[in-house]
């Protein structure tokens, strides 16, 4: 039987699975929790009642012997503020370590390399990096008679986002380094048992050389992820020190340790951890996850480092697992579809109810007026627009859905990707018709002149002039034009021609003009954006500009999106006058005030640990949602089961009568 509560919480009422988490005395605990579920209260009451053990024992509180890891800094503020919720000041809120993986290596790591790596942080700006060892690599394949390595001929072979991809699960699975480890070779062999490309793992290998040409220097940059891989590498061989020999900033003596969102481990978080747990023998670990809730395999992560026997065989501590099953979020109704979709058993505990809404529909414009209805007489009964989240499998699926939401005037905002008008391939039309056309107004937001100048220099690919000395960086000379600009928008048409246009490599200089000559010569106004854009040729030019196939697509559809915003008005150039006035409008609110009252759209991957009164999931349909770019059925599950679970009260799923998405017979919602 359980001890009483030493803490007790001042706002709810702990239900009983949540008391044996808090009270339970065992030295690791995997918590297996539901969506829904309060997972994440439940580790905060874990954390208030070690704390609250703490000063018993001590006569004083010791937040900084705790430890808590989560996966994004989204959820480190989730879990500050359920921590607040419970019942803990805000003083000692403040004063635990709360971090995510990624953030902790890099505060290791500091301590050998005495400073910070510069982040790589676009797909784009690996690109050169690669090439170089693609090359290496085809040298070397040629010069030993190597036939397995098989490297594309030409730059358009997609091989560079392949490469992207797959060397982030790689890495997420310590593949190399546990190689290096076991004195094995990256062959053919290493291929074939660790079920992975052996071209792509001759480049990585030549790629990790490039990037950290030395282990006692710092790397010559870092990507997502890199910090946890990079501390991994240095600590996962058992044969070497104990960290705390390592790094004086080691931490030791902890009383508990926490992972949120435990199910996205991957191998190399888990090799820290382990070496966390390792050198701090004593201390209580607690992980919290939802296999179902598995957003980021394309990393590595597995679900098996939640199952209790593969982490007492990797770490030598026993664990015992406790469930968190019933949802506090929603009603049974809501639990019986998502239990449909995960294959398992559901409870609610919920004491309000659900409403499950599905909207089958012919064209996909019907889903974005029946969102802006629904805003509308969401509006009209008093409710917080900032409870409205229509949550996006792609994030170009917005375009649609904020045309028809301008149209009506209903303030909304994305998360985490910009409206698509401040979207670089869109910043570059409007720049382009600014400058070719005086009846184009010049861009009169500054906020919005700042990230033109940005998507110009970026789309074009060119390297500034100096501004007053040759030994300025691109980005100080970036600086310099976004003040000049700012400042100044007529200097925007200079900018445009003289650093733009006239620097930018042929293929891309022609495009340019030819969009800007359509737009100077023409008489009439009704076809005139469509023309330019088709002189423009996104795709062609986002080919050249982007690595990644899908975000090739979003610019393309972004575009076509403007086209169609624009054919609501008498003509273009109203239309764009129409955006600069709702961009002041904007500015005029204020982020922080227009946020609370605005409706969200955001994509689906981002609102882990989110909850909204009420959410639509626009276009389930085959090819969308579930896409088809690549990856697995259990990923684009995963999605739609944490999308499904964000909802409180009301919860719309918008189904294509014409391409019929294998979500819905999957979850019986006729």
């Amino acid at each position: 039987m359980s001890a009483p509560p030493l803490f007790h919480p001042k706002t709810i009422t702990a239900s009983q699975q949540q008391l044996d988490l808090q009270t339970s005395r065992d030295l690791s605990i995997i918590v297996n929790a539901n969506a829904g579920a309060a997972k994440t209260t439940s580790l905060a009451l874990k954390v208030a009642e070690t704390l609250e053990l703490q000063r018993q024992k001590t006569g004083h509180y010791s937040p900084n012997k705790i430890l808590i890891l989560t996966y994004t800094d989204v959820a480190g503020l989730a879990f500050r503020r359920a921590l607040e919720t419970v019942g803990v000041s805000v003083q000692l809120t403040q004063e635990l370590w709360i971090t995510t993986f990624d953030d902790f290596a890099l505060y290791m790591l500091q301590d050998l390399e005495g400073g910070r790596a510069k982040l790589a942080t676009s797909p784009e700006a690996l690109k050169d990096a690669i090439a170089q060892c693609m090359q290496e690599v085809r040298v070397r394949a040629e010069q030993r008679g190597d036939n397995h390595v098989q490297l594309p001929n030409h730059e358009g072979s997609g091989f560079y986002e392949h490469f992207i991809h797959q060397s982030l699960r790689i890495k997420g699975k310590l593949v190399l380094p546990q190689a290096r480890w076991l004195g094995e070779n990256i062959d053919t062999q290493l291929a074939d048992n660790t079920a992975e490309d052996y071209t792509v793992l001759k480049v990585l290998e030549r790629f990790e050389h490039l990037r950290r040409p030395s282990e006692e220097e710092p790397p010559l940059f870092r990507s997502a992820g890199d910090a946890t891989y990079d501390l991994a590498s240095t600590v996962g061989d058992v044969s070497v020190a104990m960290p705390q020999n390592l790094f004086s900033r080691w931490p030791g003596g902890l009383h508990l340790l926490c992972v949120d969102e435990f199910h996205d481990m991957n191998e190399a978080m888990f090799t820290v951890l382990r070496r966390l747990l390792e050198s701090n023998a004593q201390a209580v670990f607690c992980g919290v996850g939802d296999p179902d809730q598995v957003l980021h395999q394309k990393a590595g992560a597995e679900p098996k480092f939640m199952d209790p026997a593969h982490f007492a065989q990797q770490t030598g501590r026993p664990a015992t697992r406790m469930p968190l099953d019933g949802s506090y979020r929603f009603s049974a109704s809501l639990a019986e579809l998502v239990g449909n979709l995960a294959s398992k058993s559901y409870a609610s505990l919920a004491k309000h109810e659900t409403h499950v809404i599905p909207f089958f529909y012919a064209a996909p414009l019907e889903c974005a007026q029946k969102i802006v209805e629904d805003a509308v007489a969401w509006q009209r009964q008093g409710r917080p627009m900032g409870q409205f989240g229509v949550l996006l499998r792609h994030p170009h699926q917005s375009v649609l859905i904020e045309n028809f939401l301008l149209e009506q005037g209903i303030s909304y905002r994305t998360y985490p990707f910009p409206t698509y008008l401040h979207r670089p391939e869109v910043l570059l039309v409007r720049a382009l018709l600014a400058v070719a056309r005086p009846e184009f107004e010049l861009v009169t937001s500054r906020n919005a002149r700042n990230r033109m100048v940005q998507a110009l220099v970026d789309l074009a690919g060119v390297q500034l002039d100096f501004a007053e000395s040759e030994s300025e960086s691109q980005e100080d000379r970036l600086r310099f034009a976004v003040k000049e600009i700012v400042h100044d928008q007529t200097l925007l048409a200079t900018f445009l021609k003289r650093q733009v246009i006239a620097k930018a490599e042929p293929g891309i200089r022609r495009r340019l003009e030819a969009a800007m000559a359509v737009v100077a010569a023409w008489q009439g106004d009704d076809a005139m954006l469509g023309e330019m854009l088709h002189a423009l040729d996104m795709p062609g030019l986002a080919a050249r500009r982007w690595v990644e196939r899908q975000r090739c697509a979003d610019a393309v559809a972004h575009l076509e999106g403007l086209q169609q915003a624009a054919q609501i008005f008498d003509s273009a150039a109203h239309f764009f006058r129409h955006i600069n006035a709702l961009e002041l409008s904007y500015e005029k609110l204020g982020d922080a005030k227009a946020g609370k009252n605005c409706l969200v759209l955001c994509d689906i991957a981002s609102v882990k640990g989110l909850e909204f009164e009420k959410v639509t999931i626009p276009f389930i349909a085959r090819g969308e949602f579930p896409a088809d770019d690549g990856g697995t059925m259990d990923d684009e599950r995963n999605l739609m089961y944490v999308g499904m679970t964000r909802c409180s009260r009301s919860l719309t799923l918008m189904f294509s009568q014409r391409q019929p998405s294998a979500f819905e017979e999957a979850m019986l919602v006729r």
